[in-house]
């Protein structure tokens, strides 16, 4: 018997098929119904898809639209979100119907459906004792025409969404802080909670070789803003040191085939390593089980989410053991200063090789790192974090 005999119904987006907050669930609840969005960043997403799990067993599958985001400027943002939108909204719709517009709890770990919830509930549609909107992400308004649109949009959703639902949880003090700074104070019947960092289970493999060479991990969009050349340059910069040093890139996006150019004309191709778009926590774990350091690097966009979010890159990063080469960007940083879990550098390749470079030269100075890991980790594994706040919840209220 599971712990809760409650039905959840969550959202979520398709980055990982062992998303951490929906193997709670499905794991915790007699009933959990996934529906799994076709929106994001990759360069080839995945079709809507609901899986129905009853006392953690998979019992249902249905697959809906597969949308397509791969273009850019004018059309992305005035025909292909709108269109993806659009048919998620529907397909969504579709999903709910198919338990009959009932639920206990809707636990929505994107805007759009935290949005269609509300809207549902107010008609008298959805049926469910509670929203939980599962924010991560914050959005200051770009000055680009385009994008100003698209995030004003997101603006005013957010704002309908935060006054809206019955409990708010945020991934950062940070996020929280600004979302009270842009948009005011919460309305006394929303409840509002931390989820702190909420890390990926650790996946059991066997340690890295030892040094040299100097193997990092990459993982993310292949995008400019992503940071992704800064990483390249940086081995760039640790082999003209003297160092031999290699990184591992996990991911696709926008700029994989100039990267891929960038690194021949180069003639650095044998340091660095492309293995695409991974969808899967085994091998990602595997890839990562030959690295010693994980590069969590943001340039200082101030329109970025960045500062406000732990990023997914670095949360997988702590999990699988590995210390961060982190900017002083995402709020994260503060949790690998407090642990000594990594080391805190300014976006520039030439000076984290030099950091590396101590590295290099003094191995033993990972095993200090990664002991800052483990009690990092082990404070905010995720199953123990939304232990606590779902006991809390159901303390605290009827469901």
């Amino acid at each position: 018997m599971k712990k809760w005999n409650k039905h959840i119904f969550t959202a979520e987006l398709p980055y990982e098929k062992d998303a951490v907050v929906s193997l709670f669930l499905r794991e915790n609840f007699a009933q959990v119904d996934d529906f799994i969005m076709s929106l994001g960043q990759m360069s080839n997403i995945p079709p809507s898809r609901l899986l129905t799990y009853k006392n953690g067993k998979l019992v249902n599958e249905k697959v809906y639209v597969k949308n397509n985001l791969k273009e850019a400027g004018l059309k992305l943002y005035l025909y292909n979100i709108p269109k993806a939108l659009t048919f998620v909204t529907i397909d969504l719709i579709r999903a709910l119907k198919t338990v009959n517009f009932k639920c206990d709890i809707f636990f929505a770990q994107h805007f759009m459906p935290a949005f269609v919830a509300i809207i549902l509930r107010k008609l008298g549609i959805l049926k469910c004792n509670k929203i939980v909107f599962w924010m991560f992400d914050f959005f200051l308004i770009p000055p680009e025409f385009l994008r100003s649109l698209y995030y004003r949009g997101i603006d005013y959703v957010q704002n309908f969404i935060r006054t809206n639902v019955d409990e708010i949880w945020y991934t950062t003090p940070r996020l929280a802080e600004t979302d009270v700074q842009h948009f005011g104070s919460l309305p006394t019947t929303v409840v509002k909670r931390l989820t702190h960092a909420v890390f990926f289970r650790r996946i059991s493999v066997k340690s890295p070789r030892p040094i040299p060479p100097l193997k990092l991990a990459f993982l993310g969009s292949l995008r400019r803003n992503n940071a992704v050349y800064e990483a390249v340059k940086t081995v760039e910069n640790c082999i003209k040191l003297g160092m031999k040093a290699e990184l591992h890139i996990i991911g696709s996006g926008p700029e994989e085939n100039r990267l891929i150019e960038y690194v021949k004309k180069s003639k650095i191709s044998k340091a660095i390593k492309f293995y695409g778009f991974v969808d899967d926590g085994i091998k990602i774990a595997k890839i990562f089980s030959r690295c010693h350091l994980g590069l969590s690097l943001y340039p200082s966009d101030p329109y970025g989410p960045n500062w406000y979010l732990t990023s997914g890159k670095s949360r997988r990063y702590i999990a699988q053991g590995l210390p961060l080469i982190v900017t002083t960007v995402p709020y994260l940083a503060k949790y690998i200063y407090d642990y000594k879990a990594g080391i805190i550098v300014d976006n520039d390749p030439g000076v984290i090789a030099k950091e590396l470079k101590k590295i290099y030269d003094s191995p033993k100075m990972l095993n200090s790192l990664r002991r800052g890991v483990n009690k990092l980790y082990h404070q905010y594994q995720a199953d123990n974090i939304l232990n606590k706040l779902f006991t809390s919840m159901f303390s605290t209220g009827k469901i």
